[in-house]
């Protein structure tokens, strides 16, 4: 039992690989490879910085809302500072989108469910006066696009960038000790504080985290499209706890971790993209994710409590 919750998950990974493999030759091709890694990459760092927070018992419903957000001004800073301004903008506004989240859940002691959605929410309302609410393109520096369509060699800049940033978490999270602190907070606050732990500062710092890397995936999808979209990355909050849940139900018994995150993201990328090679209708591409989100939940509580036991 122990085996399935821990490892249940890649197994049914694998597995999936090999018939759509079998069913689509064009499916484990390099190039489709790339392709399904490239378009994962901006909602692989957006589920990273959830994972952060999730590891400590809260939730963020803004990350959507902030990538969007950062993706709209970088776009708009960059017509008229060039890409470092642009990138230094979306960076500085998810963090900032990062704090105002962190205070009024630990300051006001609002929960985090409804401070992120609200916070949210007046990020939408942001979007709608910014320009008119109307997607940001034209003048854009050249630089702009590279690093949503550059490649170094056959490896597209976005999956180096979003790989990069995988292992810089890990590392922070496993082998720190603000990590270890995180996962002391989210699985038991009163032990935590009663090691000196302060528990306040650790989760406004894990909400600034994914403040910033919600950030960072809204340049990276802006920089893809070529333009700043109101609603580029509102979709994507449903797959980044989708990917977060799957990932707590590998591995590990129920623990979020940023290992199991990327197995997640992985998992909807190739879901998705050999649903659509295999030629199912787009309408149960996008309910399949809502069914491995069920499935992923279930998995994950389930293997909680045979951890318990």
């Amino acid at each position: 039992m122990v085996l399935l919750s821990r490892y249940g998950t890649l197994v049914g990974f694998v597995l999936m690989l090999i018939v759509f493999g079998v069913l689509a030759d064009s499916f484990l091709t390099a190039s489709n490879v790339a392709n399904v890694l490239k378009a994962a990459a901006a909602m692989g760092v957006l589920s990273i910085g959830l994972t952060v927070v999730l590891t400590l018992g809260d939730f963020d419903l803004s990350i959507g809302y902030t990538a969007t957000g950062a993706g709209m001004l970088a776009a708009g800073t960059a017509q008229s500072f060039g890409m470092v301004g642009g990138t230094a903008a979306a960076l500085l506004f998810g963090a900032g989108v990062g704090v105002v989240n962190g205070l009024i859940v630990t300051r006001l002691g609002v929960s985090a469910f409804i401070a992120t959605l609200g916070v949210g929410q007046i990020i939408t309302g942001w979007l709608l006066a910014y320009r008119g609410g109307v997607q940001v393109s034209g003048d854009l520096p050249p630089d702009f696009t590279l690093l949503g369509r550059g490649t170094l060699g056959p490896v597209p800049f976005l999956v180096i960038l979003w790989f990069a940033v995988a292992v810089a978490a890990y590392l922070l999270m496993e082998r720190t000790v603000i990590g270890r602190r995180m996962y002391a907070v989210g699985g038991n606050p009163v032990a935590a504080r009663l090691s000196g732990i302060d528990g306040k500062r650790v989760r406004l710092l894990a909400f600034v985290l994914s403040g910033v890397l919600a950030g960072l995936g809204g340049l990276m999808l802006a920089s893809s499209l070529g333009v700043g979209n109101p609603t580029a990355a509102v979709s994507y909050l449903l797959p980044a706890f989708a990917a977060s849940f799957i990932g707590a139900a590998t591995l590990r018994e129920g623990q979020f971790h940023v290992g199991g995150t990327i197995v997640g993201v992985l998992m909807l990328g190739f879901l998705a993209n050999g649903l659509v090679v295999t030629g199912v209708e787009r309408a149960w591409t996008t309910a399949a994710q809502g069914i491995v989100l069920v499935a992923a939940v279930t998995i994950s509580t389930f293997a909680r409590k045979v951890a318990a036991r």
